[in-house]
């Protein structure tokens, strides 16, 4: 056992127990909400045995009647000095949000040609997890294509939504990854009242998308996530012809595969469907709407399949997958990141430690403001960190440990 012991360090069972304790609930009783046992919620506490997986993170929060930030302390992250310049931005992105951009500004507004340009700009920083980057856009950003939307004449009302919509999805995405759900939740609100405006599938989808990534993350909404991304994506189906549709069209499958894995049941149709509208990718027609999801492609379906497995406690069939997927061909360090995230975790859950190290530290090369924040990546690195050897904690794991957070630096 590791010398480490003798500090806990920050890890979710140490906030399970404490927030039952408060609750004064024993662990059988716990254990009996989650469909746990006793022997296994003493081990989640103890640090013996990480959570590692959305489902048993998700039942625990709800369980003890708290957020899924109450128990990853998220309050915690809002410190991190990578990513001050966007934690800073969100006062005033929620302002832009609830006024619907009627705030002081007197910049004269980027025009509709200059802020798509500038759209996707941010979508590429957010693609690769710069936060720091990204934040600070956002607000200026939002502010005009608000501008437009109250300013545009009949001619250019239409695509002033259709941006307005777009610039909405991205702040949705970017407040989600940061923990902010409940704001994130209202820029999505305001993705599905643009798409409203804009018409079209693909503005639709995103909405949708939106919502249910949002709700994923909230205790007990698995089943209005599966029926939000499912519902959408059977009322537009037949409308599904361009480049755009398609892609935010087949990200809504996606999105309903982890939910199902998730929810214990089979993600394969929705995997299964996602595949065959990458397939039609190359021969679709060029967009109508600015409205797009350039991460879905067949590299990335390959990848939901791998993080599904992994989902559902399937290591060995995520480690057969990686193999056949470079990451080379992932459109973006996000999506890289993740490939070797869903490597680390799969070898954990086999007890191959050694290897999860090296994948997880190659993920947090791709894409270091996300991955040092992701909750399976503390979880596991901090069960090693209790488990090693202590000339392990001194090196490699150690630092990656202190990077992460889950012992002091």
């Amino acid at each position: 056992m590791s010398d480490y012991q003798h500090d806990e360090g920050r890890y979710v069972g140490k906030q399970v127990r404490a927030i039952r304790a408060r609750r004064g609930m024993s662990q059988q009783m716990l254990g009996d909400l989650v469909g746990l046992s006793r022997g296994a919620i003493a081990k989640y506490e103890n640090g013996e045995r990480p959570v590692d997986s959305r489902r048993i993170l998700l039942a625990l929060a709800s369980a003890l009647g708290v957020t899924i930030g109450d128990l990853t302390g998220h309050e915690q992250e809002k410190l991190d000095p990578a990513t001050a310049g966007f934690h800073s931005a969100v006062p005033e992105i929620e302002t832009a949000l609830w006024t619907h951009g009627n705030v002081t500004d007197n910049r004269p507004p980027r025009s509709l040609d200059e802020l798509t340009a500038l759209a996707r700009e941010a979508t590429r920083l957010r693609n690769d997890c710069d936060y720091a980057a990204l934040g600070p856009m956002l607000v200026p950003m939002l502010t005009d294509a608000y501008r437009h939307v109250r300013d545009a004449d009949s001619d250019h009302a239409e695509r002033a939504w259709d941006v307005l919509g777009t610039v909405a999805y991205g702040v949705a995405s970017a407040l989600r990854a940061r923990g902010y759900h409940a704001l994130a939740w209202t820029a999505a609100q305001e993705v599905e009242r643009a798409a409203a405006h804009a018409g079209g599938a693909a503005p639709i989808a995103a909405a949708a998308f939106a919502q249910g990534q949002i709700l994923l993350s909230r205790p007990g909404a698995l089943p209005t996530a599966l029926s939000t991304t499912m519902g959408t994506a059977e009322k537009i189906a037949a409308d599904v012809r361009t480049v755009g549709e398609i892609e935010t069209y087949g990200m809504l499958h996606l999105q309903a595969s982890i939910v199902a894995a998730t929810m214990g049941s089979d993600p394969e149709p929705h995997l299964v469907e996602a595949a065959e509208q990458a397939g039609r990718l190359g021969e679709a027609k060029p967009n109508t709407s600015v409205a797009r999801n350039e991460s879905f492609g067949a590299a990335n379906v390959a990848l939901w399949r791998m993080s599904a497995a992994v989902e559902r406690r399937e290591p060995g069939q995520a480690l057969a997958l990686a193999p056949g997927l470079s990451p080379i061909d992932l459109p973006n360090e996000g999506r890289r990141a993740q490939y070797f995230v869903e490597i680390g975790r799969a070898h954990a859950m086999q007890r191959n430690y050694p290897d999860s190290l090296y994948a997880l530290l190659r993920a947090e090369h791709a894409a270091p403001q996300h991955v040092r924040n992701m909750v399976h990546v503390r979880e596991l690195v901090g069960h090693m960190m209790r488990t090693a050897r202590r000339n392990l904690t001194t090196g490699d794991l150690g630092r990656l440990a202190q990077r992460v957070g889950v012992v002091p630096a």
